[in-house]
């Protein structure tokens, strides 16, 4: 190694003692060194079989933290290929999935308080590991608070360590690659104790920003950071001439509460027909129509005829592998949204349901059922509606029992 390698000290990290989703980090060094080079074996390229050990499933591990300043300078180095993958894991390692916290944003003071009430708690923990029953159990109990403080810390280290690192990342919304740029863009978004340094930095780049889907990306991260000084700025580009921008501009202004009439046609028009899918849009796997469903939903028209057949009329054209997170994001808002909670009084019957409700029924009964998300099921659960497809049909007076 030389001293400009971004992998530098990589080594002196006691990876073997520190924690991922599948046991001891040893295996991390690998990752990163196959990242750098920019070739790996299998379906799945390094980055995300990184991201897969240490984010798994949103979950930050106590080695997540330690990857932070190779993947800063991976993502500074301008011989490497693929950066935009560096910065996105950089993401998913201050705050898990992006779905979770879409699309109001993301507040790590929640995750701080949780860490410092249960810091609080250690007294009551250490009572609790005392009463075990026996040695076993007492062991098992301790492993257990130890788990429980150890994923709370990982979770708050790994936010902190990313915002540090922020001042480094910004100069890369300069970056000739488009990907990078909203990527970039993307990161700012989730750091709201940040944001008097990044809106600057983000007005700028969308002003002079010539890829609509990473103009569009800094767009919605402004929304995110959640500065209502930012809206005039929000406001001018829902009436671009850009799909992507008008799209931006709703989203964004709906985190403000601002979902009047001319939000909500611009996200049902994007639902029903969303922009061409592209890396330079990063938020929730550049899923457009995805996104324009969860910002729908917090307005008032999300309930109504036309919202409901512009969902319907994404999904009937969300096919094949390319359509998978369209699908998936958008089929769990529709299901939520119509069927939401626990009803006080679950309908006895199809003819119980309200006409959207039974539109959302009608539709499901002509799809394959495998293709629904679980939460959207679940929410037909709850509603005593069938999720098989030949029960929904019946259900639905489609066809009569046992046709």
């Amino acid at each position: 190694m030389t001293d400009d390698d971004p992998l530098t000290g990589l080594d002196d990290v006691p990876w073997a003692q520190l924690q991922h989703s599948y046991g001891m980090a040893d295996d991390v060094p690998g990752h990163l060194r196959a990242m750098q080079a920019g070739v790996w074996e299998g379906r799945y390229p390094p980055s995300a079989q990184l991201a897969n050990h240490i984010v798994h499933q949103g979950t930050r591990s106590q080695a997540a933290v330690h990857t932070v300043p190779f993947l800063v300078r991976m993502a500074l180095d301008p011989r490497l290929v693929d950066r935009h993958r560096f910065v996105g894991l950089l993401v998913a390692i201050a705050i898990g999935l992006d779905n979770n916290y879409l699309p109001n944003g993301y507040d790590a003071r929640e995750d701080r308080a949780y860490l410092a009430n249960l810091r609080g708690e250690a007294d009551d923990w250490a009572r609790w590991i005392g009463e075990a029953a026996d040695d076993e159990q007492r062991k098992e109990r301790e492993a257990n608070w130890a788990q429980v403080l150890m994923d709370a810390e990982a979770v708050v280290c790994s936010y902190d360590a990313v915002r540090e690192a922020l001042p480094a990342l910004a100069v890369l919304l300069t970056s000739g690659s488009p990907e990078l740029r909203a990527e970039t863009a993307n990161l700012l978004a989730w750091f709201p104790e940040s944001a008097a340094t990044s809106i600057p930095l983000l007005k700028a780049f969308i002003a002079g920003e010539g890829s609509p889907g990473a103009a569009a990306t800094g767009v919605v991260a402004l929304g995110l950071l959640g500065e209502p000084a930012t809206v005039p700025f929000i406001g001018r580009y829902l009436d671009s001439p850009i799909v992507e921008l008008r799209w931006a501009s709703a989203f964004a202004l709906t985190r403000f509460g601002i979902a009047g009439p001319a939000v909500a046609d611009v996200l049902t028009q994007v639902v029903a027909q969303p922009p061409e899918k592209t890396e330079t849009m990063s938020f929730l796997e550049g899923s457009y129509s995805g996104l324009a469903a969860m910002a729908l939903a917090e307005t008032s028209e999300a309930t109504t005829l036309r919202a409901v057949d512009a969902m319907l009329a994404s999904l009937a054209d969300c096919t094949g592998v390319e359509g998978f997170h369209d699908r998936y994001y958008t089929a769990h808002t529709l299901f939520t949204l119509i069927f939401p909670g626990d009803p006080a009084e679950p309908p006895q019957s199809f003819g119980d349901l309200s006409n959207v409700q039974q539109r959302v029924v009608r539709f499901a009964a002509d799809q394959d059922e495998a293709a629904w998300p679980s939460g959207a099921m679940d929410a037909l659960r709850r509603w005593n509606v069938p999720t098989r497809r030949s029960d929904l049909r019946v259900y639905a007076g489609i066809v009569r029992a046992g046709q």
